[in-house]
């Protein structure tokens, strides 16, 4: 059996004082110039990244590559995800595959098999009902990975389906957060503070944010919604237990575009966001710089 994705998560944020994830979204017309004009696409891509990581890995404990950006490219974008994937792994960090996949039976056997070939940890849609995820927890169990279950996302119409009352006037999200709790209790180490079965819950949400919280004691969150989103790193503080762990913080665009393509200097930039957005987060959250102290 692997070492189990909740201590090794922890042992990385307590490392780095860190619970940042670096979001790949591949935008080729936001890459620097010169990899723009790398051979055609794809190799430019993957130098990019490779540097985006190497920049990064310092400030973060993993990647979270987003696959639809990889997938628009063809049979080539596919390979250069499970090649970002890889050098991500080699970096020392975690890799969360965004890819939000949730269908029954065979069919959800076949998503966990493809996509845990890659990734550590996967996000999972748990809208077709418990036999959807099934097929993900075995891996989670024996296997060192984890899963992160869409409960309530930063979109800006999430509460159309998310937040649909019930007839004792209980929101969706707090139905699909005690599930959550069920499936991280089914496989959470006897000595493990937090389980691999964790929750992506809007940053942008602070108040529905600690609605599932008070449930979901030994999950770790995924909370996007952080920079081109707008959600305050201080709303999120409370997310956190005494020892700066249970929360994670992916940022994309924040850190991936956060230069003019034209500035050759954008390495610079890159690692000067990375530092600013840690000192903010340690703020916040002041065991973080602890732990790193």
């Amino acid at each position: 059996m692997q070492s189990s994705f909740s201590r090794r998560l922890t042992a990385q944020v307590k490392s780095k004082g860190s619970p940042l994830f670096l979001g790949l979204d591949p935008r080729p017309d936001r890459f620097p110039k010169t990899f723009q004009d790398e051979g055609g696409g794809i190799e430019g891509l993957l130098a990019f990244h490779k540097r985006l990581i190497e920049v990064c890995a310092p400030y973060v404990v993993g990647i979270k590559p987003q696959i639809a950006f990889f997938e628009q490219l063809g049979v080539e974008g596919l390979s250069a995800y499970a090649a970002c994937c890889e050098y991500g792994r080699s970096q020392g960090l975690e890799v969360l595959g965004d890819v939000k996949r949730g269908d029954i039976g065979s069919t959800a056997e076949a998503y966990a098999k493809a996509h845990f070939r890659w990734a550590e940890s996967l996000t999972v849609n748990p809208y077709l009902g418990e036999d959807s995820i099934q097929p993900f927890l075995p891996p989670c169990r024996e296997d060192g990975k984890g899963i992160f279950v869409l409960c309530v996302t930063s979109n800006p119409s999430w509460s159309q389906f998310q937040d649909r009352r019930d007839a004792e006037g209980r929101p969706l999200y707090i139905s699909v957060a005690h599930a959550i709790s069920e499936w991280n209790d089914s496989c959470r180490a006897p000595k493990d503070r937090f389980g691999p079965v964790g929750a992506v819950v809007g940053a942008t949400h602070p108040s529905v944010l600690m609605e599932i919280r008070e449930i979901l004691t030994a999950s770790w969150l995924l909370l996007p919604g952080v920079g081109a989103q707008g959600a305050s790193i201080a709303d999120l503080s409370r997310a956190f237990d005494d020892e700066g762990l249970g929360a994670l913080l992916p940022v994309s665009r924040g850190l991936a575009s956060c230069f003019d393509p034209s500035d050759p200097q954008w390495e610079t930039a890159v690692e000067g966001k990375a530092r600013s957005l840690l000192a903010e987060i340690r703020t916040a959250v002041p065991a973080l710089g602890e732990a790193k102290a």
